[in-house]
């Protein structure tokens, strides 16, 4: 895509985010999208969002963290997206009728970074000292598709991997030494689980992921910053809510999130 074509689709995708509606051209609009292209639009979209002043860039996530995930979608790996102010809540939200569109959870660690990651070449152990706290999240993703399966890998990219919220639970107490590969976490609905997964399910475990990512952000001119608030990616694939009610993320032992769904 040229940048003239960049820039209407961005256009048109941060119409849709404000419009709170379902965005059923996007399939079609991003069918022939490529990954590196992807990320230009997405990075557009943030400008547009943010352009006003009435919201702004909170931080970053992570997203298709497995290869069953991301092989499917043509992409080359695991992918990020942004995440924004607007959507970063305490546990015990409440999601007035009418947005998220059709919402659905993730189960995730939650990192806060201390300072900026610039040097590059990160390892799960030399980004700990980046890192403010980890706490205990979720993400609440969005279908804001006429049907999400038609989707592209791109194109999901630059819709910000159907991101619309991150919920910041328990503090994970001296994070330093937890083990986040042998973590079990788990999603639930009404009481009923939904889903459950292992902590290697993030590129190995939320360390590795949250070093990726800082490595990835500089390979497209973008840097983590003191104060970002990053979601490191689900132990289990996003489940959309049947309607309204309770979830609620959990890592067992550690604590989790709860949010409503009106």
């Amino acid at each position: 895509m040229n940048d003239k074509e960049i820039a209407a689709l961005a256009d048109r995708i941060a119409a849709g985010r404000r419009s709170r509606q379902v965005m059923d051209f996007l399939a079609a609009d991003t069918a022939a999208l490529s990954e590196a292209d992807s990320y230009k639009v997405q990075f557009a979209v943030h400008d547009r969002l943010t352009a006003d002043g009435k919201d702004a860039m909170a931080g970053w996530k992570v997203a298709l963290t497995l290869p069953s995930q991301y092989e499917p979608m043509k992409l080359s790996g695991p992918v990020f997206a942004g995440i924004y102010k607007s959507g970063v809540r305490p546990t015990g939200a409440v999601f007035e009728k009418g947005w998220p569109i059709k919402a659905g959870i993730e189960c995730e660690m939650v990192a806060r970074m201390s300072k900026d990651a610039t040097a590059g070449g990160y390892t799960a152990d030399s980004i700990k000292a980046h890192v403010a706290s980890f706490h205990c999240g979720a993400e609440v993703v969005e279908n804001r598709y006429a049907d999400v399966t038609k989707v592209s890998g791109p194109g999901r990219i630059a819709d910000d991997v159907l991101q619309a919220a991150c919920i910041v639970g328990t503090d994970v107490k001296d994070w330093q030494t937890v083990d986040f590969a042998g973590l079990k976490g788990r999603s639930e609905f009404e009481g009923k689980e939904i889903g459950a997964g292992p902590g290697t399910n993030v590129m190995g475990s939320a360390l590795i992921s949250l070093a990726w990512l800082a490595n990835k952000l500089l390979e497209h001119g973008k840097h983590l910053k003191a104060g970002d608030v990053i979601l490191t990616g689900s132990v289990h694939p996003p489940v959309f809510l049947p309607g309204p009610g309770k979830a609620k993320t959990e890592y067992v032992g550690l604590g989790g999130t709860e949010i409503t769904v009106k």
